[in-house]
């Protein structure tokens, strides 16, 4: 299987940014319950559904071959980030970003997690395991600051994505975990009202694919991008530090190509 972020996945299957790599949803239809699924007719109205200019993708040919299927969700990226990405920003919307701020500074950690006594606007170099945290936070934090409606989107959200990355899976968690993701769509109208920026999020719209990914694939965390993400940190990031900043590309390039020769 293959396990990309959302950019990686619509190079993959010819699509534009804009448009679904895995549906026939456009930005237009993001953040909606229903879709059309049916890749096929996909492929043959290119202009009205934003394909890019991908006329030979490199899976073309492939037995049984769909990305569709192959691009499956992927925790790191398409729950967390997104969170971090977007559920968080509704949040300061609502809340303020200095009430926000307060709020967690305030949270009482038990030993072992991670404290934010100045608040989360500040952070840099956010990772995954932060995401995490803040995630398991959040929604103390802005309990009583937000409309009902708005913490019961937000709260539904979060529990799809965590209910969406248990080991197994049974018909009845399924319906559970389809009827998380219907609640928050039921309530997404409190978030709607209170942005200013459009609903055009690929992450969202990947979130209706879930359900059918654990049908066709398994279980969704066995797809996480964590292995590789910390591959990335040893074969690319370690190195950069080590360079003087000048032709990355050609200095990391030689040092692969020596830790190839060497291992």
């Amino acid at each position: 299987m293959w396990i990309a972020d959302t950019p990686e996945e619509c190079l993959l299957a010819a699509t534009s940014p804009k448009a679904s790599p895995v549906t026939t949803a456009t930005s237009k239809d993001f953040g909606n319950p229903f879709y059309p699924f049916d890749y096929e007719n996909f492929l043959n109205v290119i202009k009205c559904l934003c394909l890019n200019s991908v006329i030979k993708p490199c899976w073309k040919g492939w037995p049984l071959s769909d990305p569709s299927q192959f691009l499956t969700p992927e925790p790191l990226h398409h729950f967390h980030r997104m969170f971090w990405d977007h559920d968080i920003k509704w949040c300061i919307t609502v809340t303020g970003l200095a009430e926000l701020d307060f709020c967690f500074s305030l949270l009482q950690t038990p030993v072992g997690y991670c404290v934010f006594e100045d608040g989360i606007s500040q952070l840099k170099q956010v990772m995954g395991r932060d995401h995490h945290t803040v995630q398991h936070y959040i929604i103390g934090a802005i309990a009583g600051s937000v409309p009902q409606c708005f913490l019961i989107a937000v709260h539904s959200l979060l529990s799809f994505q965590y209910m969406a990355q248990v080991l197994e899976f049974t018909d009845d968690t399924l319906v559970r975990v389809a009827n998380t993701l219907q609640g928050f769509h039921d309530h997404k109208d409190a978030i709607m009202r209170s942005q200013k920026d459009s609903w055009e999020i690929p992450k969202l719209e990947l979130l209706q694919s879930v359900i059918s990914s654990i049908h066709l694939s398994g279980a969704v965390i066995q797809w996480s991008a964590d292995p590789t993400e910390h591959t990335h940190v040893q074969e690319i990031k370690v190195p950069a530090r080590a360079g003087n900043n000048q032709d990355y590309y050609s200095q990391i390039t030689c040092h692969l190509d020596c830790a190839e020769k060497c291992y």
